[in-house]
């Protein structure tokens, strides 16, 4: 089944919004300090892994290749 590439892309950018959520930073901080809890490092990790998904499958898409593992 080949996927709706603006589905895709609207998963995408979804993913990518949520990771700028999960890293985003206590402006309290002082200089460059960071704090991220392991939940948010694992929910950041989660919607990068969302994205290459999504990628991927517009890339095949857009390149007739048909199936849920397009070649990379």
């Amino acid at each position: 089944m080949e996927p709706d590439v603006k589905e895709e892309l609207y998963k995408v950018m979804d993913a990518l919004a949520a990771l700028k959520i999960d890293l985003s930073c206590d402006p309290h901080l002082p200089g460059e300090s960071l704090v991220l809890s392991a939940s948010k490092a694992r929910d950041a990790c989660e919607a990068l892994h969302s994205a290459t998904i999504s990628i991927k499958q517009v890339a095949a898409a857009l390149n007739g290749v048909s199936g849920e593992k397009p070649a990379h």
